[in-house]
């Protein structure tokens, strides 16, 4: 029992992408019918209704229906349980069941509107119940495959990347920097060399500076995309809406099912790559080579001169 609980706890892949959940709808909408025509399973093949494909292909509109609203209802309803910083196995176990159980619950309804085949409503249903007990498994079974593939994958690039850290050459420290405020009267002037971290801190960004290992902080009443336009140098990034890291400082790297994290020079706490800006991060922590260095010294040239 404790080894199940373990395993709901831990964190899964966030796969809610709404950007992209239009596509997705569509294309699971159109795929089931067009299984259950091809194969007719749990007796539908046995069927007297003359227009069994038809009605077969009209489940795309509730299954449809039925998934817009999860999505762009149900899941925007309630932001603090769809937080992709928490997701986690449990969570993902819930929601495949809700939007297995709902499609089943509507397309059952629809079974007894649709005008073909509607003497045989209460089969329909039935069999509909059954596919929901049937499917049940093989759902939760794929959701646990999918965390360990996840998983692995995850601490193998992980691994890889921290292997690119051992050869990194300390070429970055070239440049400096020039922040201004919203208010165009905050200016701040600093190293590369010294920049760990710009973190949002309510209506300000704080900026976290280490100075041959003393570390002091500034606040700077601007929002972190603002002075990401301001920074030209590649290896200054945004990883997450709150942090914007000097990958100049990565130590080490950190990943599990979902997401990846790293550790900074003198700094204890480990900070979130969001979905968004993994790949970026990624490319930039693998292209670690000496052979790069030609590039970051000319972005460091160029800011010189601005």
């Amino acid at each position: 029992m404790s080894f199940i609980l373990n395993i709901l706890k831990k964190p899964y892949p966030f796969y809610i992408p709404f950007s992209r959940s239009f596509k997705l709808l569509i294309a699971f909408s159109l795929v089931v019918p067009v299984f259950l025509i091809l194969f007719k399973p749990l007796g539908l093949g046995n069927s007297t209704c003359q227009q069994i494909n038809w009605a077969l292909a009209g489940i795309a509109v509730p299954i449809f229906l039925t998934l817009a609203i999860n999505f762009y209802g149900v899941a925007k309803l309630f932001p603090s349980f769809f937080n992709e910083q928490s997701w986690s196995v449990w969570k993902e176990s819930v929601w495949s069941i809700w939007n297995f159980l709902t499609i089943v619950i509507t397309t059952g309804y629809y079974w007894t509107i649709v005008p073909v085949c509607a003497s045989s409503s209460i089969y329909w249903t039935e069999q509909l119940l059954r596919s929901l007990l049937i499917g049940l498994v093989p759902g939760i079974t794929c959701i646990y495959f999918n965390y360990n593939y996840a998983l692995k994958r995850k601490l193998k690039k992980a691994e890889s990347l921290n292997e690119k850290l051992l050869e990194k050459v300390s070429y970055y420290e070239h440049g400096k920097l020039k922040l201004t405020g919203e208010n165009n009267t905050e200016i701040l002037c600093l190293s590369t060399d010294d920049l760990v971290l710009v973190q949002s801190y309510d209506n300000y960004s704080k900026i976290l500076l280490d100075r041959n290992g003393k570390q002091s902080t500034q606040l700077i009443r601007s929002s972190l995309k603002q002075l990401q336009s301001q920074i030209n140098y590649s290896f200054i990034v945004r990883c997450h809406r709150s942090f914007i890291i000097n990958l100049a400082k990565v130590e080490n790297i950190s990943g599990n099912a979902r997401d990846f994290k790293v550790k900074l020079q003198n700094h204890p706490e480990w900070i979130p790559v969001s979905r968004q800006a993994y790949k970026n991060i990624v490319t930039l922590l693998e292209d670690f080579t000496p052979t790069s260095k030609q590039s970051i010294l000319l972005s460091a040239e160029k800011s010189d001169t601005l």
